[in-house]
């Protein structure tokens, strides 16, 4: 895939964040860093400069002094996650809770000497998706392991992570790459090394649909150069869309049930997204978001101010729920009495 295929390597790689780079690298030259919280949109780099930030510091023993953990996965699968990761194994205690072996996992990692490094990372991936009562225990775990471990956390909502753990990171703010003009460099390099002619119509289509997310531009290009022509309209890019990205077209299906009171289809689609595709609570909520902003229109402006409003409060629930869909179901609900 593209995406891995580009992925940064060394920090100087990283676009549009300057400034976040330059105290980094500051960092990585003393050959220490502290605890980190870097926070902002999709696809801005959070996951990238971990990995060049780890690669720096460790060379060839960057993967075993580098341990990342996709937060969202674990909270929306569980003792799943947990059996089938090789990670695991020796932690494993169908016996426990799924909370209870995690948090022994995070423990014992930690207390393990880095391997011909002075510290290892322990890098956690949407955080705001971790539980509260782990958050808490979290922040007791970063106190005792600063001389085997730093720990950094990456999310898209600061406020999902406890201030406890906020107030002992140094936190970095990622800005949109669409805001610095880093996303057409990005995109056309990409383009010019891969041999195919972006016409200025196709860019500012994948830059709509990206919506700020270099990931998310990187693969509809791909998909997107897949075709025999090798030049790459506006039209080609909604064509992408409209086969690729089904999770937006999925929400736009999920808003019309609800309006129009099919509320079997309404649970049937949040199934399938979260069951089937695994796609997050928080990530739904997110299309569903775009999805009534871009059916409502200037006239129905305070009824969209409303449903914002049920947004926020399953926002709120998302964060600390196991069950996305009951949160999901009950805006949908709501949203679909408003608008009848």
């Amino acid at each position: 895939m593209w995406t891995e295929k580009y992925r940064p390597k060394r920090l100087d790689e990283i676009a549009g964040q300057a400034q976040v780079v330059k105290q980094i690298k500051g960092f990585v030259k003393e050959r220490t860093i502290p605890n980190l919280l870097l926070w902002g949109p999709k696809g801005t780099g959070k996951t990238s400069l971990v990995y060049a930030l780890a690669s720096e510091l460790y060379g060839e023993f960057y993967a075993e002094n580098l341990m990342l953990i996709e937060t969202s996965d674990f909270v929306e699968q569980r003792k799943k996650w947990l059996r089938e990761d090789k990670r695991f194994k020796f932690f494993y205690d169908e016996q426990k809770s799924a909370i209870d072996i995690f948090k022994e996992m995070i423990r014992e990692y930690t207390a393990l000497s880095p391997l011909n490094a002075p510290f290892k990372l322990l890098f956690f991936s949407n955080a705001d998706f971790l539980p509260g009562n782990v958050q808490q225990a979290l922040r007791r775990v970063i106190e005792r392991s600063n001389k085997t471990c730093r720990f950094i956390f990456s999310t898209t909502r600061p406020a999902g992570v406890i201030p406890a753990i906020r107030s002992r990171c140094l936190n970095f703010h990622f800005s949109p790459l669409d805001k610095s003009g880093a996303m057409d460099t990005l995109v056309k390099s990409i383009a010019e090394e891969e041999g195919v002619k972006l016409t200025e119509g196709g860019l500012k289509t994948l830059k709509e649909y990206a919506r700020g997310d270099a990931g998310a531009a990187i693969n509809m290009l791909e998909a997107a150069a897949t075709a025999t022509r090798k030049t790459i309209e506006s039209d080609r890019i909604e064509e992408v869309v409209q086969n690729a990205f089904f999770q937006r077209k999925i929400a736009e299906e999920l808003i019309d049930s609800a309006f129009e009171g099919r509320y079997k289809d309404v649970r049937a689609g949040l199934e399938f997204l979260i069951k089937d595709a695994r796609i997050g609570g928080k990530e739904i909520l997110i299309e569903i978001h775009e999805a009534l902003r871009r059916k409502m229109t200037m006239q129905e402006s305070k009824k969209f101010a409303k449903l914002v409003l049920y947004e926020g409060e399953a926002d709120f629930d998302l964060c600390n729920s196991l069950n996305a869909i009951i949160h999901l179901e009950e805006m949908l609900m709501k949203m679909s009495y408003l608008h009848g």
